[in-house]
């Protein structure tokens, strides 16, 4: 099977690591990642050599790769001094793009280093930023001012405009057997994907199984008091209606109540789960599929079986109705 899984954050490697654990060895993953990132370590990279920001891609090699432990953290590390911001990833990856002929063979050099069989790609290689249109009028530049702006978003898009997906991508989507979308900020990681030109079109038209993993909880300055009807609402905004989606994966884990509290002090909640579908898709799937601890994450180990079901259930449907070499 040919799954891609598209967005950014901690979300997208959590989606990779449990769908490389738990499908077929043969089955090939296309990760497609966010290009707008501009905080942190990606920011400053991209800002002084010019680079695509590595940060969500170094995490998504590291969710596919086959390396020790102890390679992982070396990727990972971040050197006490005056490269104490850049984690050794990012600068490999920074340095790769700077000596390769392209990103995208950056990327893939990286990834040989690193025993990955399958294939991570920037959204876009051109150097974008985001740009949020908030519903008061005004207009954000910058993914990290976005969450700041304290008015309620009302669409996110990609400055320049006319920037090209990375080639491969649409190639991806077109080709998919399942397309999986977040966990992850749904503006500034799953829509700052999708905005890409061709990308939401080529997801709404796929005779894929498309599966969104909705977010468990909301995000301060982002979306701000959003049920899951609410995210749906967002993507159909952008191009994605709901009927696009067969399934939305929403969680039924436990908050403990000292971790509530402790995100409500930073001014987020648990995702309500209010969308009611008006006909039969999308269907709403509620699993388990929570870390347990302070910090509210999907859990690969839990999430991982979910997707393989949805995945393969639905491409031995459409192998039957379709008949011999559909698959």
């Amino acid at each position: 099977m040919r799954i891609v899984a598209l967005g950014g954050g901690t979300g997208l490697p959590a989606v990779l690591t449990g769908l490389r654990r738990y499908l077929p060895a043969s089955s090939r993953i296309t990760a497609i990642v966010t290009a707008a990132d501009d905080g942190g370590s990606s920011g400053a990279l991209r800002k002084e050599y010019g680079v695509l920001p590595p940060g969500d891609i170094r995490n998504c090699l590291l969710a596919l790769a086959r390396v020790s432990p102890e390679v992982r953290a070396a990727l990972q590390y971040r050197f006490d001094g005056g490269m104490a911001q850049h984690p050794v990833g990012n600068l490999l990856l920074a340095a790769l793009d700077m000596v390769a002929t392209d990103e995208v063979t950056a990327i893939r050099l990286a990834a040989e280093l690193l025993g990955v069989d399958d294939v991570v790609l920037p959204s876009t290689n051109d150097r974008v930023r985001l740009v949020a249109d908030l519903v008061d009028g005004r207009s954000v530049l910058g993914e990290t001012e976005i969450p700041r702006s304290g008015v309620p978003i009302r669409r996110v898009r990609i400055d320049p405009a006319h920037a090209a997906p990375t080639p491969g991508v649409l190639e991806a989507l077109a080709a998919a057997d399942a397309i999986v979308l977040g966990p992850g900020s749904l503006y500034t990681s799953v829509l700052a994907t999708l905005v890409v030109a061709g990308v939401a079109e080529a997801v709404r038209v796929s005779p894929a199984v498309r599966v969104l993993v909705c977010n468990a909880m909301t995000e301060a300055g982002e979306t701000d008091g959003y049920g899951v009807a609410e995210h749906l609402r967002a993507l159909e905004s952008h191009g994605l209606p709901p009927d696009a989606l067969d399934y939305v994966v929403v969680s039924t884990s436990a908050i403990p109540e000292r971790v509530r509290a402790r995100y409500r002090a930073e001014g987020a909640s648990p995702v309500d789960a209010d969308f009611v579908p008006s006909g039969p898709r999308p269907r709403i799937v509620r699993a388990d599929v929570l870390e347990s601890g302070p910090v509210v994450r999907h859990d690969p180990e839990r999430l991982g079986p979910v997707l393989k079901d949805l995945i393969a259930g639905r491409a031995t449907a459409l192998a039957r109705a379709a008949g011999p070499g559909r698959m």
